[in-house]
């Protein structure tokens, strides 16, 4: 298999990992990119979420480093939400973490929902 049409799984849907799988489209890789990532939102963009979206001066899609356009029309897959716990290179396989939901997730996800109702008003 060539090396631009191998299938290539990106783990960590931060600012890097966006940035790679745009990188690897620009410099002509025509095989599947995917892009994994633990949390539930395309990748985003980490001190405006702390600063001026958590103040209401920024709308949420402003917050993401690239709209889900982009990567749909580049044929990159985005997976959110999947923690991943291993990668078997051997097997080529991405083996995602099982957990539990503790505490302070659960304070997270509720700070959240307030965000959200706070946006639909």
């Amino acid at each position: 298999m060539q090396a631009k049409s191998a299938r290539i799984v990106v783990v960590g849907a931060g600012q890097a990992g966006a940035a790679l799988v745009a990188k690897l489209r620009a410099l002509g890789h025509d095989g599947p990119l995917t892009l994994i990532g633990a949390e539930p939102d395309l990748p985003y963009q980490r001190p405006p979420l702390s600063k001026a979206y958590l103040k209401g001066e920024l709308e949420r899609e402003r917050l993401h480093l690239r709209p889900a356009s982009f990567y749909a029309e580049n044929g990159i897959t985005v997976e959110t939400g999947r923690a991943v716990a291993a990668i078997d290179r051997a097997a080529r396989r991405v083996q995602e973490r099982k957990r539990d939901i503790d505490r302070s997730e659960q304070e997270i996800e509720q700070i959240r929902r307030q965000l959200d109702v706070r946006e639909a008003e």
